[in-house]
């Protein structure tokens, strides 16, 4: 089963259990834009999730836990048990300290735009430069486009 019928049949199950109306759940959408949720017809923003969950007074995480184990027919125990193992190696992998990088003073930290530079190709790319090979022939080396080469030719390893 999708997420997108899991949830509906999450949002349904929580407003049935506590005899509420759509009408009820205004504050988080339209009963129309509920009814499409219901009805897996349409994908729940973050936002959206986060305004129904705070009106059934449950965390946005209790909501996605339920409908995945709906989804993937499993008990609650199984996803938390897997989210536990996944949290773990992330934070194992050191990517926590990194992810408090990401926010300053509330807000995303801006990043330069463009695409990053693979620093593995770069230092390749130099050190073909360093032993005297021309352009084309690192980019043939290499297995690289010479354009590719030709933007890296002249930075400086960081």
């Amino acid at each position: 089963m999708n997420l997108k019928l899991a949830i509906g049949a999450v949002l349904r199950t929580l407003r049935s259990k506590e005899g509420r109306t759509r009408e009820s759940l205004v504050e988080a959408g339209s009963t129309t834009y509920l009814g499409r949720l219901e009805d897996g017809k349409s994908s729940i923003s973050i936002d959206k999730l986060e305004l129904i969950s705070e009106t059934f007074g449950i965390s946005p995480v209790t909501i996605l836990t339920l409908a995945v184990a709906t989804g993937r027919v499993e008990t609650i125990q199984e996803v938390l048990a897997r989210v536990r193992t996944e949290l773990d190696a992330f934070e194992a992998s050191g990517a926590f300290a990194e992810l408090g990088d990401q926010i300053k003073d509330g807000e995303l930290v801006a990043r330069r735009p463009g695409k990053p530079i693979d620093h593995q190709r770069l230092e390749n790319v130099l050190r073909c430069k360093s032993e005297g090979m021309s352009q084309k022939l690192t980019a043939d080396t290499l297995g690289i486009s010479k354009q590719t080469v030709h933007k890296l030719w002249n930075k400086e390893i960081s």
